[in-house]
């Protein structure tokens, strides 16, 4: 007889005999057998939920082929792009660009009765989640008599291409402000044009 056969006869005996052991084995057993129908019953929620998920889409695209009204969303999403491209500033360089927002500048300083005025260019940046979108920084201080700061605010407010006032410090005590915007810009590159 071998040891196995020895060790699985001894083990027989045992179990026949003892009864704290069966009830153990039985209850091992049990927890086993509730630890896999848990397991199961997870991935039976898991492939359920996936399943609804794709047949969620599936609907959505079923309906959304049925639409016959495709040549008028192309035409409204051609009349909202068009609108959004006339707010946004166009410039074939970044040194165009720094010029373009400047220039814009002045003119609203002069007509808002600002003194002693000093415009910078800031930082230029492509945006990492617009391609082929730039930022164009300008930073603005200037002295400026009451109601001046309103009147700069809103012509920046009421510009047709738009700008993004980042900062704006104002020190009342010596009629002082200071003012960092960004415009968005498109057309222009990070390398000239000779040496791609």
């Amino acid at each position: 007889m071998s040891a196995a056969s020895a060790a699985l006869g001894q083990f027989a005996t045992e179990f026949a005999d003892n009864l704290r052991l069966r009830y153990g084995i039985w209850a091992i057993a049990a927890i086993l057998l509730v630890y896999l129908a848990l397991l199961q019953n997870a991935r039976l929620q898991a492939a359920h939920a996936d399943y609804a998920a794709e047949a969620t889409r599936l609907q959505r695209a079923a309906t959304i082929l049925e639409r016959d009204d495709w040549s008028q969303l192309l035409a409204d999403e051609r009349e909202a792009h068009g609108r959004l491209e006339q707010l946004i500033w166009r410039a074939e360089s970044e040194g165009l660009a720094q010029a373009q927002v400047q220039s814009e500048l002045k003119r609203i300083v002069e007509a808002a009765g600002l003194r002693n005025v000093l415009i910078r260019s800031g930082t230029s940046q492509p945006l990492a989640a617009l391609p082929d979108v730039w930022r164009v920084q300008i930073r603005v201080t200037a002295g400026y008599s009451p109601g001046g700061e309103l009147q700069l605010l809103h012509a920046l407010a009421t510009l047709p291409r738009k700008v993004v006032v980042d900062r704006l410090e104002i020190t009342r005590s010596n009629s002082r402000l200071a003012l960092l915007l960004s415009a968005y810009f498109i057309g222009f590159s990070a390398t000239p044009e000779g040496e791609q």
